[in-house]
């Protein structure tokens, strides 16, 4: 047994509660990613009330009971999240831009696999900021390729490219 202390990481399913912590993470990962595009007031453009009551929605009302959100906890503290949607959407997986390289995204990934899986999924499809090369980097090193297809969303006074990436489930 080692004598050196251990941070408590987990996943678990999203519960009421956690739609804040979740929402402050989804924007600082896209203020991190497309900061730049946002300009000086980047925090300020996203619509941070219309942001949690989605989430708090997603985890308390989700559409079908194969749609799930997770968190990855550390020390107690959300630092990430991953909502998943049958049969094979991955609709968001972000971590803390602070926390991210510390295992938390691969927790939340093998969480949503495994939900996939138990669902009948083979393959998984992920939507991802084109401009994220952490993500990107993390994607590719998880096996997921990207499927050639882009699609630009809506976002404060700025279109935001995003790529489509999928990995195959089958053993």
């Amino acid at each position: 047994m080692s004598d050196f202390p251990t941070a408590d990481v987990s996943v678990r399913l999203a519960r009421p509660g956690d739609e804040e912590a979740i929402g402050s993470i989804q924007i600082d990962s896209w203020v991190g990613a497309i900061g730049e595009q946002l300009g000086r007031r980047r925090h300020e453009v996203f619509d941070r009330d219309k942001i949690v009551s989605g989430w708090a929605s997603s985890i308390a009302q989700p559409p079908t009971p194969g749609h799930v959100v997770f968190v990855a906890t550390c020390d107690g503290v959300i630092v990430g999240f991953a909502a998943v949607a049958p049969p094979h959407q991955i609709v968001a997986l972000e971590v803390d831009p602070e926390r991210r390289r510390r295992g938390h995204g691969s927790r939340l990934l093998a969480a949503a696999v495994d939900h996939l899986k138990s669902h009948g999924a083979t393959e998984m499809k992920l939507w991802s900021l084109s401009a994220d090369s952490v993500r990107t980097h993390f994607l590719q090193s998880a096996g997921f390729a990207e499927t050639g297809m882009v699609r630009e969303l809506d976002g404060p006074g700025v279109a935001i490219p995003e790529k489509l990436w999928h990995a195959s489930l089958k053993a």
